[in-house]
């Protein structure tokens, strides 16, 4: 199957996912006005099984009827990932690298991307290659990086017209951190790294893609767009940001051949192993890529005024990474508009947000200042009583 046709059958298939319970409860509705509702054991069937979604489920329904991206979709193409260092990027690049694609992996360890790329050969990679950006170096690094990038597509796939097929923005920080105490010059950096560098990326590689009439940006976002997380309030800032720019890039180069997928994912399990996690603290010197993992207990959440970054917190309330990798890879593929992933409850809430925003806000309002309080004391967010 082609690419085009590929992401045909996501949007066909979200529309008939999305539309299918509101027709069918118009058509029963509608008809019992006239004394004789039809398809009512049906649609009664079809609510239940929409609500029982809604709870227990960790993406929507049309995520998880698509499944995993076809290899198609990737075989032979030049995927460009950010943030591939650890965490979701790496998942996305050995996912990818198993689909033949033709990698090329950034972050600012080279070291570490060296190890990466000889991973992705290892899973059947077309190719990989590393490239060292700095997020902070601004719009003149993110240019000097994308044409490295594009002269990296040309020599990958002998092919002078050659360009990215797939990028990827993965790279950036969290926040552990009451808004009230965090400083200005932790929220400009958090912006310039979350935010301002991607869209100093995109617009590198932008002429680039319409050139070509051909090519997928895919940012990753955050559940905390979908439900503001208290502890979290410039990092929801930075994500709805970029979330926002692209859903209007997708408008403006609709018509161009360039397709834009935002995926927001929840707590993801990475940086339980000790992996460097970018975690910033109410102040820069209280910002670490440094994780707690592997301390005990009781040496983590002490002496909380000098501790750095976050506890972690529990794997089993965290999206494993390979799964949420697998789950944009397809969003992206499939030419999806958003990608939505979290565990329960975080997903329940997020449904409440879109139908009933007044519930939702109250369970902010509950939840909001406990979460406050552990930020504080350099506890998890994620693990409250």
């Amino acid at each position: 199957m082609k690419p085009d046709a590929i992401m045909k059958l996501g949007v066909v298939t979200q529309l008939i996912c999305e539309l299918f319970t509101y027709g069918l409860v118009a058509i029963t509705v509608f008809s019992s006005a006239f004394g004789a509702p039809l398809f009512a054991p049906i649609t009664a069937f079809v609510v239940l099984a929409l609500f029982i979604d809604m709870a227990v489920g960790t993406c929507d329904p049309w995520v998880r009827v698509l499944g995993d991206a076809p290899k198609e979709a990737y075989d032979g193409k030049v995927v460009w990932i950010t943030g591939a260092s650890q965490g979701l990027g790496e998942e996305l690049a050995l996912h990818l690298a198993k689909l033949g694609a033709k990698l090329i992996v950034t972050s600012r360890r080279i070291d570490v991307l060296q190890k990466l790329c000889a991973a992705c050969d290892a899973c059947s990679a077309s190719d990989a290659k590393p490239l060292v950006l700095d997020a902070r170096g601004g719009a003149s690094a993110a240019k000097k990086a994308s044409d490295n990038a594009l002269q990296m597509a040309k020599q990958m796939t002998g092919n002078e017209n050659a360009g990215i097929d797939y990028l990827f923005h993965v790279a950036g920080g969290s926040q552990h951190a009451a808004a009230e105490d965090t400083t200005e010059e932790v929220d400009r950096d958090m912006f310039e790294i979350n935010v301002m560098s991607a869209i100093g990326l995109t617009k590198a590689v932008l002429p680039s893609m319409l050139g070509r009439r051909t090519g997928t940006i895919v940012a990753i976002g955050s559940m905390a767009v979908k439900c503001p997380a208290p502890g979290q309030a410039t990092y929801s800032a930075t994500k709805a940001a970029l979330a926002a720019f692209c859903h209007s890039l997708r408008g403006e180069v609709a018509d161009r051949g360039v397709r834009v997928t935002v995926a927001h994912p929840g707590p993801i399990a990475t940086g339980l192993g000790g992996q460097t996690r970018v975690v910033y603290g109410a102040t820069l010197e209280k910002s670490t890529c440094d994780t707690d993992a592997g301390k005990s207990d009781e040496k983590a959440k002490t002496n909380a005024s000098e501790q750095k970054g976050a506890v972690v917190g529990k794997k089993e309330k965290r999206l494993d990474a390979g799964w949420t990798a697998r789950r944009i890879a397809a969003g992206a593929a499939f030419g999806l508009d958003e990608v939505v992933l979290a565990k329960q409850p975080i997903m329940l809430l997020r449904h409440f947000m879109r139908f009933v925003p007044t519930v939702g806000y109250r369970v902010l309002n509950k939840v909001g200042p406990k979460r406050t309080r552990a930020a504080r004391s350099g506890k998890s967010m994620y693990d409250l009583k």
